[in-house]
Parts: structure tokens; C-alpha cells; sequence
């Protein structure tokens, strides 16, 4: 069953406030990755954009609100 074109995946940190997106991949090192796994970010995991700025970005996963660095968001891709 074709589901047709989808977008392609794109850095949270690139999501404005108000977004709901699914978790693609995370990249990183093993700790990076399993620290994410861990709060929530995991494969098929929808997160809900709070509020994003240039350097930090305010997301709720699982029920849970976290503050990530951008330089994390950057390795959690999206869709």
C-alpha cells in the first residue's frame, strides 16, 4: 500500500511552537540515544512543540515537558 510522498525528516530544532510531530531517528552517540529513549524520544513518539527559541526548545513527550539545548534537538529528527 503506497501512503504517497512524505516529507522528509527535519531537525526539532527547526519546529515552531505549536507543532505536533512524530520521532523519526535520533542520531548521536549510544548515550545521547539511549539518555533520549529513556524521557520519551523514541521511534513513533509524538512530541508537541511548546516553545521553541534560538537555543533551547520547550517540548511535551509522554505527558512530560523537557527543555532540550538546540544542539540536542538538532540529533532528534522528525516528521
Amino acid at each position: 500500500m503506497a501512503c504517497g510522498p512524505q516529507a522528509p525528516a527535519m531537525p526539532l530544532s527547526m519546529r515552531k511552537a505549536g507543532e505536533t510531530v512524530t520521532v523519526k531517528r535520533v542520531r548521536g552517540d549510544e548515550s545521547l540515544k539511549h539518555h533520549l529513549s529513556n524521557i520519551g524520544f523514541v521511534d513513533g513518539s509524538e512530541v508537541h512543540v511548546v516553545s521553541a527559541s534560538g537555543s533551547n526548545i520547550i517540548v511535551t513527550v509522554k505527558g512530560a515537558r523537557f527543555g532540550l539545548d538546540a544542539k540536542v534537538a538538532q540529533r532528534v529528527m522528525t516528521v
